[in-house]
Formats: C-alpha cells, sequence, structure tokens
C-alpha cells in the first residue's frame, strides 16, 4: 500500500509530494502525459504550501471515476483568488505560476478559500472508470504522524440506482488498523445490496479476527430520494437537506464492528435530495466545527469541502479521513 498524503513544511517535501502523486496516478493507470501532469500540480500545490502557509497537506485520492490531488492550509487564505489564476501574478516576488500551472495540468479545479481562515484546492483527473449516477463524491485523508499505512478508508458501490458509502477507522495506527478498515470497505462493493444494517452485520463476522473497527454505512437511493443510515462507534456524519436548513446529526450505536457485542444497531431512513450534502468522518477530526462558519463551502465540488474540514479540524496526532457526497453528477 502506497502512502497517498504528506504534510509540506519545508521545501524538501515539495519532491515527496510530487513523486507520491506521480506513484498514484500510474497505479490509477493513467497514461504517461497524464501522470506527468498530476506530478506537476502536485509540485505547484505543494510548493505553495510552503511559500503562503508554511504548512499544509497534500492528499491524492481515488473517487469513482477520477484521481484528485487536494491541498489544504490554514494560511493566510487567497484575498484576490482570480488575479492569483493567473501567470505571473504573485505576492512574493516569485514567476507566479502555482495555481495558474494547477489549473491548466488538470481536467478540472476547484478553489474555497477565507481570507485569515486557510484555503482548499483540487486538482482533477478523468480516470476513465465510471462514476456513480446521481452523485457527486469527494474524500480528503491524512495518515498519523509516523506511520506509513493509514487506518481510515472509505469506499462507494452503486447497486440498482442506490449508492452504498462507508467509512471505517480502524483501531489505533498503521498496518493493523490499516487492515481492519480495508476488511471493512472491501465488502461495500459485494454487499451493496444489502441493506446497511445488513451490510455491518457482514462486517462484523469479516472483522472479528482483526483488531475491529468503527464503520458509518450510508445508502442514498438517488432516484427514491431516500437515505439509509446504520454505524458502530465514533464516526461523525451529518446530513444538511437543503442550503439553509439546518443540519441533521445521524448517530451510530456505541461499539466496534468485529471486536464487540452489543445488541445489532438500528438502522435509520429519511429524505434525500440533489440538494443534499452528507459529511462523515473519523475521530481523527475534530467534531467541534460548524458549517455557517464557512459561507459558499458546499457549493464548491465535494472535495473541496473534505479537504477544507479536514485541514481547518484534522487533530493532526491521529490518522483522519472525511467523505463528502452531495447530489448531481460527477465533474
Amino acid at each position: 500500500m502506497i502512502r497517498t498524503d504528506l504534510v509540506v513544511s519545508e521545501d524538501s517535501h515539495v519532491s515527496r509530494a510530487r513523486r507520491l502523486a506521480a506513484a498514484a496516478a500510474q497505479q490509477a493507470g493513467l497514461p504517461s502525459a497524464q501522470v506527468h501532469r498530476v506530478a506537476l500540480a502536485a509540485t505547484e500545490l505543494a510548493t505553495n504550501l510552503t511559500k503562503h502557509a508554511g504548512r499544509g497537506v497534500i492528499s491524492v485520492m481515488r473517487v469513482p471515476g477520477a484521481l484528485d490531488v487536494l491541498a489544504t492550509d490554514r494560511g493566510p487564505g487567497i484575498a484576490r483568488l482570480e488575479e492569483s489564476l493567473r501567470d505571473g501574478f504573485s505576492t512574493t516576488g516569485t514567476m507566479g505560476g502555482g495555481l495558474g500551472s494547477a489549473r491548466r495540468a488538470a481536467d478540472f479545479f476547484d478553489v474555497y478559500t477565507l481570507v485569515g481562515r486557510g484555503t482548499a484546492v483540487l486538482a482533477r483527473w478523468h480516470t476513465g472508470d465510471p462514476a456513480l449516477p446521481g452523485l457527486r463524491l469527494g474524500a480528503a485523508r491524512l495518515t498519523a504522524p509516523g506511520e506509513t499505512a493509514c487506518g481510515d478508508m472509505w469506499a462507494a458501490a452503486e447497486h440498482d440506482g442506490v449508492v452504498t458509502v462507508a467509512l471505517a477507522d480502524g483501531l489505533g495506527h498503521g498496518d493493523p488498523a490499516a487492515t481492519a478498515a480495508g476488511a471493512a470497505v472491501e465488502l461495500v462493493s459485494t454487499s451493496a445490496g444489502l441493506r446497511p444494517v445488513r451490510i455491518l452485520d457482514v462486517m462484523q463476522t469479516a472483522l472479528a479476527r482483526t483488531r475491529g473497527a468503527t464503520v458509518a454505512v450510508v445508502q442514498l437511493a438517488t432516484a427514491g430520494e431516500t437515505l439509509r443510515f446504520c454505524g458502530i462507534g465514533n464516526i461523525s456524519t451529518r446530513h444538511y437537506p437543503r442550503p439553509g436548513e439546518r443540519v441533521r446529526r445521524l448517530l451510530s450505536r456505541p461499539g466496534i464492528v468485529g471486536a464487540s457485542a452489543g445488541g445489532r444497531p438500528a438502522e435509520t431512513a429519511e429524505a434525500w435530495s440533489r440538494a443534499g450534502t452528507l459529511v462523515l468522518h473519523t475521530d481523527g477530526v475534530s467534531d467541534r466545527w460548524n458549517a455557517e462558519d464557512w459561507p459558499g463551502l458546499f457549493r464548491h465540488d465535494p472535495a473541496v469541502a473534505a479537504a477544507w474540514i479536514l485541514g481547518q479540524h484534522g487533530r493532526g496526532r491521529d490518522d483522519a479521513c472525511v467523505v463528502v457526497a452531495s447530489g448531481g453528477g460527477a465533474r
């Protein structure tokens, strides 16, 4: 398993960001010309982190139909975004090609920034794999300090017009945690025809010989406008039905999948619409945030929202993963 995330805090980290992005692009099956563009964008985004923010995170993620390179920080933000996207514009006396170069290299590009708070940037390349119908998905992840394997994993799969999304947090850190989380998410594609509570039943058996994981499973029936949820453990799950409406927190049963009994968890259902947004994250991200503090965030690509939440509220001492889903097709 190759690592696909990195804390960038010094110039030497730029080359590491380039290498991990290129390796992920090769693993995704992109042609050599695209691999070069992925590496170029990662280099520019990592350079921007050191130059303007001093510290930030690069996260390279596979999503259905695409490969994403994300950069997020808690820096000064970008006061003149449109100017910053033009070649030749610089606030530091350099050539000023960073964001513009990354945007030209990508198939899709998106930025969210708040002055004094930070910036999240997405550069995306289409992989040729099918995207999920009627749903946009994005995720960002960061491995715990000192580890090479991340114990937080997610997966999504479609079956008969219903998309299943699962997020798993393996107990502890390192390879044993990654093994547990991997065993959980590997079942998503083969079990997508089951309801969330039944998927967790299957996971309970599959994870019995691992150290266990906390898991949340959500199913979104885009045609039937229904959301079903079931979870075990402390995965935070929030549903924003429509812009301006109050958030609904979806509650899991306490416990660990594969390592504890305690009764079958309850499955809940509620309405889902194309205007809705769903946010899931592990406990490596603080739950003390309010989307109202970030005007317009959910109008951006879900991957940008995931990166922003990770960058703003990642604890920095644990594996962390954020998954965001919203209605509408892939971009």
